[in-house]
């Protein structure tokens, strides 16, 4: 596969952790938070009927088994990417070049190299794994347990190619810039979002960034 293979260096920061992440975290503590009221509102209710052992324990298995499901539901908490400190999702501050890397199924992470990535089916042990999305086709490295039309899949994938594209944009690669903005129009009809995720498109906005750099 080429790529070195490990955990992530000091200068790396995982994506949920930016700044630019935050309205996705934002967005699932609004709903949990919601939903957990509901349950305690329940509970006293239940107190000043009151109700036997059974019906309060099945009450508190709601409230636990829902904020599972709603965290599930949340796959935007756990994007399989990380940037380091002269990626623009790290703010203006540049001072060398950007890296991006990402998350494999077996934890351990690695760099995306050159190039936009896509998924494709993994025939030997199921699954889908990341390959190069330009003629060689080559394999980065298995991605997930998920089939490749996972809604989930199509997320995550749509998100690392704007950092590759950011991460080029810094790096001096305008073809690359190029080529990103017409296949995101492509892919822009392939997410479908799931109840925690009604946006039309993903919080994040690179075209303003992008444009910006360009011209510099």
């Amino acid at each position: 596969m080429g790529e070195v293979r490990g955990e992530l260096s000091i200068e790396m920061r995982r994506f949920n952790s930016l700044d630019v992440a935050r309205p996705f975290l934002y967005k699932f503590l609004g709903i949990f938070i919601t939903y957990e009221l509901l349950i305690v509102g329940l509970l006293f209710f239940l107190f000043s009927l009151e109700a036997g052992l059974f019906a309060t324990l099945m009450v508190i298995f709601l409230g636990s088994f829902g904020a599972f499901f709603i965290y599930q539901k949340s796959p935007l908490l756990r994007v399989p990417l990380a940037v380091n400190l002269n990626h623009p999702f790290m703010g203006d501050l540049e001072l060398g070049t950007a890296i991006v890397m990402v998350q494999f199924s077996d934890g351990t992470w690695g760099d995306v190299g050159e190039g936009r990535v896509r998924l494709t089916v993994d025939e030997l042990i199921g699954g889908s794994v990341l390959i190069r999305d330009d003629e060689t086709y080559g394999v980065i490295g298995h991605f997930s347990s998920l089939h490749e039309t996972h809604p989930t899949l199509k997320r995550y994938v749509m998100i690392i190619n704007q950092a590759i594209s950011m991460r080029d944009a810094v790096n001096g690669d305008e073809d690359s810039i190029e080529s990103a903005r017409e296949r995101e129009q492509l892919d822009s009809g392939l997410l479908e979002r799931s109840w925690l995720e009604e946006q039309n498109t993903i919080e994040i906005e690179p075209e303003g960034l992008l444009h910006k750099l360009r011209r510099e």
